[in-house]
């Protein structure tokens, strides 16, 4: 089963070599950089305008994958919980839809059960550093989603999520 953090990873990484390029295409002459950055918001913009708008872009870019990398292996482990309910369907007493309806009920409450207590069921599989480590990334992403509102958490990089989250994701089996 391939990585489903790859996409978000690749999408990630093409958006800071595009970052190099329009860094690089600063030190071009300025006729041949006039042609490749025309018809942009660079065009008439300064160099240091244009790195000011690169940091804070990359800043935005950096964050936008660590939300995108979480809720993407939320994702994948709540699927896989999902799928795993399936043996609940066998339940027939006290009737042959009961197993239906308890299946139902189960994915009903692993959508809506705190992320924190989905890692719980995965602590057999990971140690306690890469709990903490995921756990510190889901408190970056839930920090970014609400707005960046309260007392700041230690920041995460893309990287350090990427690795992180496909390590458990790989030792349980899920990639």
């Amino acid at each position: 089963m391939p990585n489903p953090l790859g996409p978000v990873w690749n999408g990630h990484r093409t958006s800071m070599d595009a970052f190099g390029v329009v860094r690089r295409a600063l030190a071009l002459d300025a006729m041949v950089r006039a042609q490749v950055l025309q018809g942009g918001q660079f065009a008439a913009a300064s160099d240091q305008q244009i790195l000011d708008l690169l940091d804070a872009a990359q800043d935005e870019v950096d964050d936008q994958a660590v939300l995108f990398l979480y809720a993407t292996f939320e994702a994948r482990l709540r699927e896989h919980i999902v799928a795993q309910s399936g043996l609940l369907t066998g339940a027939t007493q006290p009737s042959a839809q009961f197993g239906q309806n308890l299946h139902g009920w189960f994915n009903d409450l692993c959508r809506d059960a705190r992320m924190d207590k989905v890692l719980d069921l995965f602590v057999p599989s990971v140690n306690q550093v890469l709990i903490a480590q995921v756990g510190s990334i889901r408190k970056y992403r839930h920090w970014l989603a609400h707005g960046r509102r309260g007392l700041a958490v230690p920041s995460v990089t893309p990287l350090f999520a990427y690795r992180t989250l496909t390590s458990f994701l790989q030792l349980c089996n899920l990639t």
